[in-house]
């Protein structure tokens, strides 16, 4: 599989996270589950929420904006390998903050495929390397 459709894969599945980051105020019903916290925590959890929702949608942008240039130029790579440390940061966080049961496994292989996506692409040599 050649590296753009790559990236552009790894977009598509960035933009269903953010569909998902979205859904999180219904989805754990955070009207009424939220109210249990302090004014503070309540807060910082909707605001680490909504600003996780931006970057993978900025992610999911770049990705299917310049999907050539993710795997052609050094500051393209260097993107892919940020998006590809975001996705590996999240898999061991989910190891540490939720353990290690078959749910957690699932999620970091989701993740650490994902990464894969973007790593793929940014250690490829191609040759189209512009000065």
């Amino acid at each position: 599989m050649n590296t753009k459709r790559l990236v552009q894969i790894g977009g598509g599945i960035n933009l269903f996270f953010v569909a998902f980051h979205l859904s999180f105020w219904k989805l754990f019903n955070w009207q009424q589950s939220l109210t249990m916290m302090n004014t503070e925590d309540r807060a910082l959890i909707q605001v680490l929420n909504i600003h996780t929702t931006y970057v993978l949608a900025v992610f999911a942008i770049l990705s299917f904006i310049f999907p050539n240039e993710m795997s052609a130029t050094k500051l393209g790579r260097m993107v892919g390998m940020s998006i590809a440390g975001f996705w590996i940061l999240r898999a061991v966080n989910e190891a540490i903050f939720w353990g290690t049961s078959l749910t957690s496994w699932i999620i970091i292989f989701i993740c650490l495929g994902i990464a894969a996506l973007y790593i793929i692409p940014a250690t490829r040599k191609t040759g189209a390397e512009s000065p």
